[in-house]
């Protein structure tokens, strides 16, 4: 066997090393890929004097990351994508709770905000107070006499006083009306909330009476079907991107990667949140037992069906899943748990299915 000269071996031993320094982030060709790894926060900005009152911001801001990484799969490899559903299964939807009633809009905050504005203008009603970080807009002070009116909003309100005096009796004090609207952040993402309160003014120092429950939900119902109309022209509030900044629901894993959901309703709310989403996604409810909290419900994991089967593609393989939903008290909220029918934890993946299914076709 003929070995090599020396100036081969010499420049074979060159090659070897040229293709490692090529790879080399202090080589010839570098690598920028894993960069981020090694980023630092810069220093705070410092605004001259005399320039305190400009408004200073980050033109693309980093948004926050609902469900951080688990620390084993991180920074060696990139971390999963969250399981992603389809959304806007209703544009706009009334949902009632006992006494509660409130509208679900398939939009963001930062776009029904100024559709709530717009439909009191359009109304001719104007606007008292704006308070985006609490998520309020309140209107001015309504006077509502005895002459017909154009306008939803104060034909509301008369209509809802006679209706009032009809089944309560007596005779309703002259006063003035102010509407409240709180929009938040959905349950499912991206979907927004609006809730409508009546106040009524009467005597001196503008001392309030309670609402009268009819003018609070033919409002509701008249903003819903101007919302569903798109009668305004599509727009996104700026003011409105930080309204109502906690979300309503949030997926969150412990530190070995297990899901579970937290919901920031109370129970009647999440209680009711999960029997109707396993209802819309078509899922199988083979139990519920409120006094324990949990729903025992078969999740279709061989083969997709109606709405589940288009929005959540995929998922793990084998026969339908008998699982078991806890609905817990957590302080300030509410924790939704999957677990197996003998209480014991399931896939991370197959708990994240289940938990994303609920969130999304929440309302």
């Amino acid at each position: 066997m003929q070995r090599p000269s020396p100036t081969a071996a010499l420049g074979i031993v060159l090659a070897l090393a040229g293709c490692r320094y090529a790879q080399d982030d202090k080589g010839l060709f570098v690598d920028p890929r894993d960069d981020y790894l090694d980023a630092e926060p810069s220093a705070a900005l410092t605004v001259p004097e005399g320039l305190s009152s400009v408004r200073i911001a980050d033109a693309w801001p980093i948004p926050e990351i609902d469900t951080p990484p688990a620390a084993k799969v991180f920074p060696r490899q990139a971390p999963r994508p969250a399981v992603l559903v389809g959304r806007d299964l209703d544009a706009v939807r009334i949902q009632k709770l006992g006494d509660r009633v409130w509208m679900v809009v398939g939009d963001a905050p930062e776009q029904v905000w100024p559709t709530v504005k717009q439909f009191l203008a359009d109304n001719g009603v104007g606007i008292g107070r704006e308070d985006p970080p609490a998520g309020v807009i309140e209107s001015v002070w309504i006077v509502v006499t005895d002459q017909d009116y154009d306008d939803v909003v104060r034909t509301a309100i008369q209509e809802g006083r006679k209706n009032h005096l009809d089944s309560a009796g007596g005779t309703l004090a002259p006063g003035r009306d102010r509407m409240r609207f709180r929009v938040e952040r959905g349950i499912r993402r991206g979907s927004t909330e609006v809730h409508i309160s009546h106040r009524r003014a009467v005597g001196v120092g503008d001392e309030t009476s309670p609402a009268i429950a009819e003018v609070e939900a033919e409002v509701l119902t008249k903003l819903a079907e101007y919302s569903a109309q798109g009668l305004t022209t599509a727009s996104v509030s700026m003011v409105g991107r930080d309204i109502a900044l906690e979300a309503k629901a949030q997926l969150v894993k412990d530190e070995t990667g297990y899901p579970s959901l937290r919901l920031n309703v109370d129970f009647d709310r999440a209680w009711a949140t999960v029997g109707q989403a396993l209802q819309r996604a078509e899922i199988e409810v083979a139990e519920t037992d409120r006094d324990s909290a949990v729903y025992r419900a078969v999740f279709p994991t061989a083969g997709r069906r109606g709405w589940l089967k288009r929005l959540v593609p995929g998922g793990e393989a084998g026969r339908d899943t008998p699982v078991t939903i806890h609905v817990e008290n957590a302080g300030e909220g509410i924790v939704l748990r999957v677990a197996t029918p003998d209480g014991e934890p399931v896939t991370d993946k197959l708990a994240e299915e289940v938990l994303v299914t609920l969130r999304e076709f929440a309302a």
